[in-house]
């Protein structure tokens, strides 16, 4: 419980506090934009099963730093049974330091009984670089640390360890609502060099009309060490619905 109130301290913080340190700069400041996404799939005859999805991202930006929401779930069940729940609320912070160099701070909390993770509380600080950043391309890496609390779901112990983070990530803009990306995060536990974590996602985003775009995306978590009883990795593959604004 105290950990979980350190970790709800810092992300308070972050909200509250960061947004004030801008106020005299705030009318030079753009509007908030983000997107909602939204996913549904269903099945019946033979095999019943229903499929829902939904996310969403919102961006602050300021003079020299940018604040970043961003949150999904995922709900699925066959023939009435639940096959899969979770969800994911990340929270980060850049400041830039010159041009093309950044500090962050980013913070997330993410339930997946369906992968043994009652609850994982991760928080992260370091430092980020634009290798390539223009109006068409963006070729980014961030390096950091941090520590990660996690509690798997009952009879497991409880566990928590410091972490690195190595990210990178690139996307290339068709147009204002079209593009394509590509990210990759590594996560490894620094008490145990064969425990760490792989994120990854590929994605393609094609505008429709107005807001509307459609996502196409294939995404992989992996966990090097899962919780005794379950598997390394997790695909998902999805085409949703997403709106901008």
């Amino acid at each position: 419980m105290k950990k979980s109130v350190t970790f709800a301290a810092i992300m308070l913080v972050s909200v509250v506090i960061t947004p004030s340190l801008h106020a005299q700069s705030a009318e030079q400041t753009p509007p908030w934009k983000g997107n909602l996404e939204m996913a549904y799939l269903q099945t019946s005859g033979n095999t019943d099963t229903e499929t829902f999805l939904l996310g969403g991202k919102v961006e602050r930006s300021f003079s020299s730093s940018k604040l970043t929401g961003e949150g999904k779930a995922l709900y699925g069940q066959k023939d009435g049974e639940t096959t899969d729940k979770n969800w994911t609320i990340k929270l980060k912070y850049d400041k830039n330091i010159t041009e093309r160099f950044y500090g962050f701070l980013l913070g997330s909390v993410e339930r997946d009984p369906f992968k043994g993770i009652e609850y994982r509380y991760t928080t992260q600080a370091g430092l980020g670089y634009d290798f390539i950043k223009t109006s068409s391309d963006l070729l980014k890496g961030e390096v950091g640390a941090g520590y990660i609390w996690e509690h798997p779901t009952p009879p497991l112990s409880n566990r928590d360890y410091p972490t690195s983070r190595l990210f990178g990530e690139y996307e290339h803009t068709f147009n204002e609502k079209s593009r394509f990306s590509q990210t990759f995060e590594w996560i490894p536990n620094l008490k145990d060099g064969k425990d760490y974590l792989i994120n990854e996602e590929t994605a393609l985003v094609v505008n429709l009309s107005g807001s509307f775009a459609l996502k196409i995306s294939y995404s992989i978590a992996y966990n090097n060490k899962p919780p005794e009883g379950f598997k390394t990795t997790d695909r998902l593959f999805k085409t949703s619905l997403l709106f901008t604004f």
